[in-house]
């Protein structure tokens, strides 16, 4: 039989991946393109749940003018035991929420019709729904969202993500805020001191533009959207922060047809930031610079400086290329290279 290809949630990549069905026994079967899991008996099986409340009684209607959004967010959904309805515009999500009686709506911002935040206001100027909470989906790059959202009436703001964590505990957050009994204003504003706390219950306020070179030789300008808190340093978290940790894929926002590219971690080469968007400086003394000329694998050549940092009498440049760290930070004269060290071919310690 010739396989059918389509998209849905894998548990074990955690996001939205390609599928293909095939016949196993005369029985059809769905695996994950990626990394071949059996689709289809990861979501027959129970669910955990997620909140103290049955995460079964619990409805959620997710209004977006993109069907892949739909998708993408109900396969995470279900899979974690909501309840799904789906609209794909602002009139039939009112439509929608009066019929349904959701607990919760995740509300596109820019939609054809009546935009998302004329449909949000709409709704809490209806008392039967007026104590629904309302958490904004956008693919914008606008510092000034969460007041936007706030002052129509939403409890929270999400940018749009395949982040199965980042979209289950903003849900948690906004039904366990909307179990107070508090104003909007009050909300929002515990809201945004949950942000600054977890760095990932509504929009992070740290937006950082950068270019991806990857192993297909195709290369991305795009925007990563960091948390305000980083566990390795004080500060915002960094472009080198979330590269270098386990998660397998990195959520990538470009101005594209579709909001959001995955790009899978192995196969970047290179991320090019601005020199400010580096790893804050060390706090402690020991700290060398090492001027260096880097190869990668595809003959690329490229000059800069490496810190090298450990305790005083210690600063071997080996020691740094051998660490746990996937990427390795590249100062050039006038952008921050983050390599990939299985990429990197020779390094060249240079005089000063």
């Amino acid at each position: 039989m010739e396989q059918q290809l389509g998209s849905e949630y894998c548990p074990r990549c955690q996001v939205v991946q390609p599928t293909f069905q095939f016949i196993e026994g005369g029985v059809p079967r769905r695996r994950c393109q990626a990394c071949g899991f059996p689709v289809e008996a990861a979501l027959a099986r129970e669910p955990h749940p997620v909140a103290e409340a049955d995460a079964h009684e619990i409805k959620i209607l997710c209004v977006d003018d993109d069907p892949l959004i739909l998708q993408m967010l109900g396969d995470i959904l279900r899979f974690h035991g909501y309840t799904v309805e789906t609209a794909p515009d602002g009139e039939m999500g009112l439509e929608a929420a009066a019929r349904q009686r959701p607990n919760l709506i995740l509300l596109d911002v820019m939609m054809p019709g009546i935009d998302g935040f004329e449909v949000c206001r709409l709704l809490k100027a209806d008392p039967a729904m007026n104590a629904v909470p309302v958490i904004f989906l956008t693919a914008m790059n606008d510092p000034a969202l969460n007041a936007k959202a706030f002052e129509a009436g939403a409890l929270l703001a999400m940018q749009k993500t395949a982040d199965t964590k980042t979209v289950t505990r903003t849900i948690e957050a906004a039904l366990a805020l909307s179990d107070r009994p508090a104003p909007v204003a009050e909300a929002a504003k515990s809201a945004t001191k949950g942000r600054e706390v977890e760095g990932d219950l509504s929009v992070p306020m740290q937006l950082a533009r950068a270019t991806f070179w990857t192993e297909d030789e195709a290369i991305f300008e795009g925007s990563l959207f960091l948390h305000l808190n980083a566990e390795s340093h004080d500060g915002p978290e960094t472009v080198l922060d979330r590269l270098n940790t386990p998660e397998r894929f990195l959520v990538l926002s470009v101005a594209d047809d579709s909001p959001v590219v995955l790009l899978n971690k192995a196969q970047i080469i290179r991320v090019d930031v601005p020199s400010e968007a580096g790893p804050p400086e060390a706090a402690a003394p020991a700290l060398a610079v090492e001027n260096v000329r880097l190869r990668l694998i595809n003959g690329e050549q490229l000059d800069g400086t490496v810190r090298v940092e450990g305790p005083e009498g210690q600063h071997r440049l080996s020691g740094l290329l051998n660490a746990q760290s996937t990427f390795l930070p590249l100062q050039g004269p006038e952008r921050l290279h983050l390599l990939q060290k299985r990429f990197i071919s020779r390094i060249i310690p240079r005089e000063s």
